[in-house]
């Protein structure tokens, strides 16, 4: 029958059950607070005292416990998460070197390695990329197929590439506390300062 109604009258039965889960929950809490009340009530100021304190430490200790090992499967799947991001970030920055920086050293990639390559790691980022790294990356992709509405422009894709590469960086933990428009990319182009300042006049 559940599964016959309308999703907006499902909605609402779903909202009535979890409230009236909560007000049973609720009133059941009260109920034993209570009880333990009209107990340590009825016995001796010292011994309820005694049994307060042997609680209070319970709690504490199981509560310890229990926030302990949940910080440590957090702390896990972080670790896990990060050992599976990093080479998909390392195997980018490296092709896109050999992109920058082929003609130079007569090892450019062929156009078959280049859309080979834009395959294999959209589906990896799919995967281990961070929210933030993903959204960079579509962003550059679609100005470097024209998807954007706008035509490629080189200083707009290395902008870019750049604002990937710092959202890569955030995502491994690095503030980028110093680093302005360009110094990445000072780092393989030369004359990124003078192409700036054109951009800018």
């Amino acid at each position: 029958m559940y599964m016959t109604m309308k999703p907006k009258a499902r909605q609402t039965l779903s909202a009535i059950l979890v409230f009236v889960l909560l007000a049973a929950f609720a009133y059941g809490a009260f109920v034993a607070v209570r009880a333990a009340v009209q107990v340590l009530a009825s016995l001796k100021s010292d011994i309820a005292v005694a049994i307060i304190a042997a609680a209070a430490t319970a709690f504490v200790s199981v509560l310890s416990i229990v926030l302990g090992k949940a910080y440590e499967a957090r702390a896990l799947v972080r670790r896990e998460h990060r050992e599976r991001k990093v080479p998909v970030y390392e195997d980018l920055i490296k092709f896109m070197s050999r992109v920058l920086m082929g003609p130079k050293t007569d090892d450019a990639p062929t156009e078959k390695e280049v859309l080979q390559f834009m395959s294999d790691f959209t589906q990896r980022i799919m995967v281990w990329g961070s929210d933030e790294v993903l959204a960079a990356w579509v962003r550059w992709r679609r100005a470097a197929t024209g998807a954007a509405g706008l035509e490629a422009n080189p200083m707009r894709l290395m902008l870019l590439y750049e604002q990937l590469i710092l959202t890569i960086r955030r995502d491994l933990g690095h503030r980028n506390k110093s680093l302005a428009t360009g110094d990445v990319l000072a780092l393989f182009v030369n004359d990124i300062d003078q192409q700036l300042k054109g951009k800018g006049s």
